[in-house]
């Protein structure tokens, strides 16, 4: 006889189902093998799936993420999406409006904190490691011809560079939504931008289409993220993309941490799937960066898969 291992199907970075990006949480993680999540993760064919295994003597949860083709060590959209279905089962108890609890992630612990009304769940915020800037590269026509763009359609007075707060990407500032909607994730002529050897990245492209006259200095950034070397042609919603970009978007003076500020991406447009991530970027006393990036979720199914 199968076994059955139960899972919960998540919408995450959205307040409505059949948007943002999409979820498998396998809430009985200790029963499945390594190389059963790895076949689970493919079958469910999201950007990723999650495996809960039960608590530690901390009290922390592990969760453990996989892509279609491989488990990796940290991202935004599957810590946000676990924490509210674990929120929502009352695995984290919501005693009061805003409760924080620790994830233990593959880069070890990470702080996840769930604003609710009413016992449940209305936003989760997660914490990010202080980012790490990486080269800047110059080689923007290749880049562009990678994308299916022209090198005009890419911004000069702002780096191509690399930023990571534990996962890295390479952010690439493209000129106008138009072109943003004209890239497109062609597999080898991305991987080909890499050196034998080398991590290919993924590749975060942004629009900065309209800035917000309020006193947050609130500022409009539209994305796309392609990352077909990870079975992921193109990801509706990256939040372990949003918080290195807020990283780059302070240290190039697009939005002025001190003390605060706060700015909305909007992602997933190009496939169907509106997506909303809410960014923080709070400069501290030492001159590095503190970072939180957010969302709604709407859970949308539940089931189990045979083993």
């Amino acid at each position: 006889m199968p076994r059955k291992t139960p899972f919960i199907l998540v919408d995450v970075f959205t307040s409505r189902p059949f948007g943002g990006n999409q979820l498998a949480v396998f809430t009985d993680g200790a029963a499945i093998s390594t190389t059963e999540m790895q076949e689970l993760a493919h079958e469910m064919n999201f950007s990723e799936s999650t495996f809960v295994m039960p608590p530690e003597s901390s009290g922390a949860r592990r969760v453990r993420i996989y892509t279609p083709r491989r488990e990796i060590p940290m991202a935004g959209h599957p810590t946000v999406g676990t924490t509210w279905v674990l929120a929502s089962r009352g695995d984290i108890a919501l005693d009061s409006a805003s409760v924080d609890a620790t994830l233990q992630l593959g880069i070890g612990p990470v702080t996840v904190t769930v604003d609710s009304t009413d016992g449940k769940p209305d936003f989760v915020w997660m914490a990010h490691r202080e980012p790490e800037f990486g080269a800047k590269r110059d080689d923007r026509e290749r880049i562009a011809q990678a994308l299916g763009i022209s090198a005009a359609d890419i911004r000069d007075d702002l780096p191509i560079q690399t930023v990571s707060t534990g996962f890295p990407f390479i952010f690439v500032p493209i000129r106008t939504l138009d072109a943003l909607a004209k890239c497109v994730p062609n597999a080898p002529a991305l991987a080909a931008l890499f050196n034998s050897g080398e991590p290919v990245l993924p590749i975060y492209m942004f629009v900065i289409y309209m800035f917000v006259a309020n006193e947050s200095g609130e500022f409009a950034p539209r994305s796309r993220m392609f990352a077909p070397h990870e079975g992921v042609a193109e990801d509706p919603a990256t939040g372990s993309a949003a918080a290195p970009f807020g990283a780059y978007a302070a240290m190039h003076g697009l939005i002025d941490p001190a003390p605060k500020a706060s700015f909305l991406i909007q992602q997933g447009v190009e496939m169907g799937r509106p997506s909303e991530i809410r960014v923080e970027v709070a400069r501290k006393d030492s001159g590095a960066f503190a970072i939180r990036i957010g969302g709604r979720c709407a859970i949308v199914g539940e089931g189990s898969m045979f083993l």
